[in-house]
């Protein structure tokens, strides 16, 4: 096994300069982890928490097969 790959995350929120960067990833990154970095990114960049109303959702796909 190699020497362990390094993880970069971001130093500045985004807020300042409009840039938002998430946390880069490695072969062991799970789901998880991955939906945990666009929540962060999504409140970062909305201001607000991200909210996913699965029946609206679910809605919206029926309405537009």
């Amino acid at each position: 096994m190699g020497p362990p790959i390094p993880i970069y995350e971001p130093l500045e929120s985004g807020n300042q300069d409009g840039i938002y960067i998430s946390r880069s990833y490695d072969a062991s990154s799970h789901f998880e982890t991955t939906t945990d970095d666009v929540r962060d990114l999504y409140r970062r960049v909305e201001g607000k928490e991200m909210e996913i109303d699965m029946k609206k959702a679910e809605q919206l796909e029926i309405e537009q097969q």
